[in-house]
């Protein structure tokens, strides 16, 4: 199983991390009914009622352009003094 990196996401307004709701999100449905949701604690003055984000996903069936990324890093090898 491959695993794959979250992007941490970034208030607009204040552009600190948002806290991930898990009561409020329902990850494990299918992508067009799938909603993440997020607060803003830095936003957020009273924590009865917080700056919320809901992330939803756009299925899209023609996408304007597909692009693949292709990362190479180089490592320096070590020298063995002993």
């Amino acid at each position: 199983m491959a695993r794959t990196k979250r992007t941490n996401r970034y208030c607009v307004d204040c552009s600190a991390r948002l806290v991930y709701y898990a009561r409020l999100s329902n990850p494990k449905a299918p992508n067009e009914h799938r909603v993440l949701v997020y607060a803003c604690p830095n936003c957020t003055k009273d924590f009865e009622k917080p700056k919320m984000f809901s992330i939803r996903r756009n299925q899209v069936d023609d996408p304007l352009e597909t692009v693949e990324i292709e990362i190479i890093q180089y490592r320096q090898k070590k020298s063995n003094l002993a």
